[in-house]
């Protein structure tokens, strides 16, 4: 009884070893078909602007001008990557503190 136990054993053993090495060749699969999904996407999605066109900075001082009822001069200006909601909140804590004088 036991050498038929103990030839089992090996068999079961392959028989495993060989499912996991399906897997993994599946996954491998898996994988290279997502990243050539992914590359295929980010082609697709513009780039963003890393410097603002000298059209959106007048319509912001345009903007601002309006808003404070008198001329202003921007002295800088960039573009935010996208954060957090609470980093967003955060920003729009401290410039509601700041006094403008009108």
């Amino acid at each position: 009884m036991a050498s038929t136990v103990m030839e089992k054993k090996p068999a079961r053993t392959t028989k495993s070893q060989a499912e996991v090495k399906r897997l993994q060749d599946e996954l491998e699969a898996l994988k290279k078909r997502f990243e050539e999904r992914l590359a295929a996407l980010e082609t697709m999605v513009p780039k963003p602007e890393e410097h603002l066109s000298v059209e959106t900075l007048a319509v912001i001082s345009a903007a601002v001008t309006a808003f404070l009822g008198k001329k202003v001069k921007i002295r800088s200006a960039h573009l935010l990557h996208p954060t957090s909601q609470w980093a967003q909140a955060g920003r729009a804590i401290v410039m509601a503190s700041h006094n403008l004088k009108r």
